[in-house]
Parts: structure tokens; sequence; C-alpha cells
């Protein structure tokens, strides 16, 4: 009886688009830290999927709140404390894989890119069929995207860049076998607003790519 460790190989198709034709491209780098059973082979990485979000219905964003308020002059937006964006995505481990018995750990990473000027917050929920919740992606709580430089008037954007990965293993996998979507909820604070970036902001959008890698585990 002897045991071996080995990645899932598969395809698997996006919500949206396709991130590469092979290998998913937020998989390239290798993460600070892995276990020591987890081998990282970014040519077997599955993508997941690819979104941009903002302050538009999509993504979640009372779009009334782009209206002006006849008070203040300014839309009416700049009166809420937060700005919350998100999207959906698809994620069915039965579709990736038959084994889920043996299923060790899943490495989900996620790389943001912000063109807002405020750091943004995201986390990733994973819901059943009936949208009820059963787990976070990043049990340290929401992570941090950096604010973007955008000149004035948005005529340039220097976007904020972040990479976020978080393995799931042990006890918190069997629960994510009624996983049907990962909602991701990212928001900004509403303060220090430039004046002149105002009539911008509706542009600005805030850019999820992401993928994951499977650790699968069988005895003989």
């Amino acid at each position: 009886m002897y045991r071996y460790t080995h990645i899932l190989k598969g395809i698997l198709l996006t919500w949206t688009l396709i991130m590469t034709l092979f290998t998913p491209s937020c998989m390239k780098d290798k993460p600070e830290s892995l276990p020591v059973y987890l081998e990282w082979n970014p040519q077997v990485a599955l993508p997941l999927g690819e979104d941009a979000y903002g302050m538009n219905s999509e993504s979640g964003f009372d779009t009334l709140l782009l209206d002006i308020d006849s008070i203040s002059g300014l839309p009416m937006w700049l009166g809420q404390q937060e700005v919350v964006m998100e999207g959906e995505f698809d994620f069915d481990l039965s579709s990736i894989s038959d084994n889920l018995d043996n299923l060790n750990a899943i490495l989900f990473r996620v790389n943001c890119s912000n063109q807002f000027p405020h750091t943004i917050f995201s986390q990733g929920y994973f819901l059943d069929q009936n949208g009820t919740y059963i787990d976070s992606m990043f049990l340290e709580g929401p992570v941090e995207t950096p604010a973007a430089v955008v000149s004035e008037e948005g005529a340039s954007i220097d976007p904020g860049l972040a990479r976020h990965d978080a393995l799931i293993e042990g006890g918190r996998i069997p629960a994510l076998a009624s996983a049907q979507s990962i909602l991701f909820r990212s928001s900004f604070i509403v303060a220090h607003v430039d004046s002149s970036l105002i009539p911008v902001y509706p542009g600005f959008l805030f850019q999820i790519d992401s993928g994951l890698m499977l650790d699968l585990s069988y005895e003989n």
C-alpha cells in the first residue's frame, strides 16, 4: 500500500472568458508558501473566470445613486459610506472531478486590477444552488487591492495590482461539494474623493482574473 499525489488534469469552461488556451495566466507564478504535499504545476491549472466590475447594474450597483442630489449638486453615491460591486462565477466541483473523496486541497488564485483611486476590499463567498452561504474564500477576511494612481479628470490611469492565494483543505472541502457558484464582492470606502474625477467614476473598473489547482491523492 503506498500513497502518491498528483494534480488533476482537465479542462474547465469559464463563466465568461477563457483566460488562455492552455495555462491560466493568473497561475504562472508560484505562491510564497505551499504545503509540502502540493506540487506547483501551472501547466495543469484550471481557469475559473475573468470579469470586470464597476458602478453599473450588472455589478449590483444601484445606478440611481449616479443621479445628482438636488441639495449638494453631487452624485448621490458620494453620500454613501461604501460602494459595493459584485459578480458571480459558476463553480461546481463535480464537473471538474468525480473523485471528490480523494481531494486534499484546492488552491485558488485571484489576480486583481483596480482602476479606482481607492483601496478595494474583496471577498469570495461559496454559495449553494439556493444562494445560501457555505464558506468564505479568504479566512483572514476581505483582501486588499491598492488604489490606482489617476491623473486629473482621468486622463491616465496606473491601476493598483494585487495577487491573492487561498488554500482550502481538510475539513473545509466536503462542504464545497454542494457549491454551485462563487460570489465575489468588492467595495471601497467613499472618502477623500478628488472632485475632478467625480464625472469619470462610472468608467472605472475593478477586474478579477482567477484560477485554481486541485490536489488529489490515491492509495493502491
